[in-house]
């Protein structure tokens, strides 16, 4: 998971809309009526299908069988792959500004990924070597387990890969250390330095890092939707036979924390919490993003701030600030649990369907199937359409 959740598009065309799940209950691409103002059950047409060639599992998924699932009756008319989401009003914008995952114009949003993903190559053996950063509090990430995975059916957790690996206090330190997010102190954050060898390109991998004393330090953090490609080897910092990624690591503490200030929540130890990202398939982060699950959480959806350096739930939100965070509480552990997001294309000109806005198409921006554990964090970042998401 990126920086931005411490503490808590190129051109897309016509054709661009919402994924359906199956011949009903879906939107079609611009209808003329449907591009600005609320949707409603009534206005929601049949027959349409995902024309970006489908995302794995898009036109064959089923509704969760405990628990009522989301319906376009709870005013959340649009249906992206049985989740059904409400109904973005702004547009998509890129982050500007922030020191991670930031884009130079708002209106350029990359969705290129979801005509076509790349792909998938064959998978080599690398090293990941990194920074652990902090997901909250804590000024050192000392003491960290990092294990990973390979992804399973349905978001399960799968083999381990490699061995696990443990910072210390002695590793080497990001420099220079961070100093512009308010929970570090004046000196900065110490961001410890790690490698993990054995590590397959090309490969949906998972995350995971926990407390390496169990003396609860630090919370379980599962983070989906890993993923190196070939081209990746050797960039962004990376030396030869190498590819760089930065984990976080959650405070024990932080959890119920975020839990609170979000209305009062506590986490029960037998549910699991969500929290993720929307990016563009540039990677930079998107504001303007709705998300939703099939899977009912308890209480609302929830979207954070703009402030980068203590982002918090905001009650008033309706969709991603320019952090492109969300999160939701107290899921079921043990199940598959889908995550869509939609969002309104930008425009530079014309008018839309409520007589004067100017709006674009409603666009499926990300789908992902995720699992969660007992009080623990699943988190990820929806980039798009991935090469394996065929």
């Amino acid at each position: 998971m990126h920086y931005g959740l411490r503490l808590a598009l190129s051109s897309f065309g016509a054709l661009a809309f919402v994924a359906a799940c199956s011949s009903t209950n879906s939107l079609v691409a611009d209808a003329g009526t449907n591009k600005c103002g609320p949707l409603t059950c009534a206005s929601e047409a049949a027959g349409s299908a995902l024309t970006k060639a489908a995302f794995a599992a898009c036109s064959s998924c089923t509704a969760p069988n405990i628990q009522p699932p989301l319906t376009c009756a709870d005013q959340k008319p649009i249906k992206a792959c049985c989740a059904y989401l409400p109904t973005p009003s702004g547009s998509l914008a890129s982050a500007t500004g922030l020191h991670y995952n930031s884009g130079v114009d708002p209106k350029t949003v990359d969705l290129s990924c979801l005509d076509d993903p790349g792909p998938q190559g064959t998978p080599q053996t690398v090293t990941l070597t990194g920074y652990v950063k902090l997901f909250s509090s804590g000024d050192d990430s000392s003491g960290v387990k990092i294990e990973i995975f390979q992804e399973g059916a349905n978001g399960a957790l799968g083999a381990l890969v490699g061995m696990a690996v443990v910072t210390k206090d002695s590793d080497a330190f990001q420099s220079p250390k961070p100093t512009w997010s308010s929970k570090c102190p004046t000196d900065g954050c110490t961001l410890r330095k790690f490698s993990y060898p054995g590590i397959p390109t090309e490969t949906p991998l998972i995350i995971k890092t926990s407390d390496a004393a169990a003396a609860q330090k630090w919370s379980e953090l599962y983070d989906y939707n890993i993923y190196f490609a070939n081209g990746k080897i050797g960039q962004n910092g990376a030396a030869a036979g190498e590819v760089r990624y930065d984990p976080s690591a959650v405070a024990a503490t932080d959890i119920n924390a975020v839990a609170s200030a979000a209305g009062g929540f506590t986490i029960k130890p037998d549910k699991g919490v969500i929290a993720g990202e929307i990016h563009d398939c540039a990677d930079v982060k998107l504001a303007g993003a709705v998300v939703n699950t099939d899977y009912r959480p308890e209480g609302s959806m929830l979207y954070f701030d703009s402030n980068e350096s203590n982002p918090l739930p905001n009650s008033q939100q309706s969709a991603t600030s320019v952090l492109g965070l969300f999160g939701a509480l107290n899921y079921p552990t043990g199940v598959p649990i889908r995550v869509s997001a939609v969002g309104r294309l930008p425009v530079t000109g014309g008018t839309g369907g409520d007589g004067g806005a100017t709006c674009g198409d409603i666009a499926l921006v990300g789908t992902y199937v995720v699992q969660v554990f007992p009080g623990a964090v699943t988190a990820f970042s929806l980039r798009g359409r991935r090469p394996y998401q065929k």
